[in-house]
């Protein structure tokens, strides 16, 4: 019985743990954020504050204001600061890939594998090793090229399309 008792409770704190964790603990994921930015700055007429973008990821505008310092260093976004400033794309968003957002954050590895230590240990475990690093590299190589090959103008379209294919839908179940 104390067994049970023991595992109903550990199985409420691993609940409860991972309620805090996917509430509170958001993971960082700074390419992901920064094109979800950048998405929202397509096609905008005038600057965006760093509130109303907060409102679209959601986070905090310190986060956004962060993201877009960058953007601006990188020559993707200009701003202005005072009543009606903001943020804006720098230059057409035909003109600005997924792979000019990527490197303006750092150019952070968007594949990681975990090895083993393999120096002096078993051939095996090097050659484990070995394989999961070259894997890694070219998934490396491979998602650059694609970041290179799509322009924000392209994943404006894309959403455009997204979005009157859901409107379609909502029209559709009304009538």
């Amino acid at each position: 019985m104390d067994k049970c008792v023991h595992l109903e409770q550990k199985q409420t704190l691993d609940r409860w743990f991972k309620c805090n964790y996917c509430c509170y603990m958001k993971s960082a994921n700074p390419l992901s954020d920064a094109l979800h930015v950048m998405a929202h700055l397509v096609g905008q007429h005038g600057p965006r504050t760093s509130e109303q973008l907060a409102t679209c990821l959601p986070t905090h505008p310190v986060v956004i204001r962060r993201l877009l310092a960058q953007m601006h260093k990188a020559g993707l976004v200009r701003s202005t600061r005072g009543h009606g400033g903001g943020s804006q794309l720098a230059r057409d968003a035909a003109t600005i890939t997924l792979y000019d957002v990527y490197q303006a954050i750092g150019a952070p590895p968007m594949v990681q594998v975990g090895t083993r230590e393999g120096r002096g240990g078993c051939p095996i475990q090097q050659l484990v090793n070995q394989a999961l690093l070259e894997s890694a590299r070219e998934a490396q190589r491979l998602l650059e090229q694609r970041l290179q090959a799509t322009t924000l103008d392209q994943l404006g379209a894309d959403f455009a399309r997204h979005l009157a294919h859901h409107r379609s839908l909502e029209g559709h179940h009304e009538s």
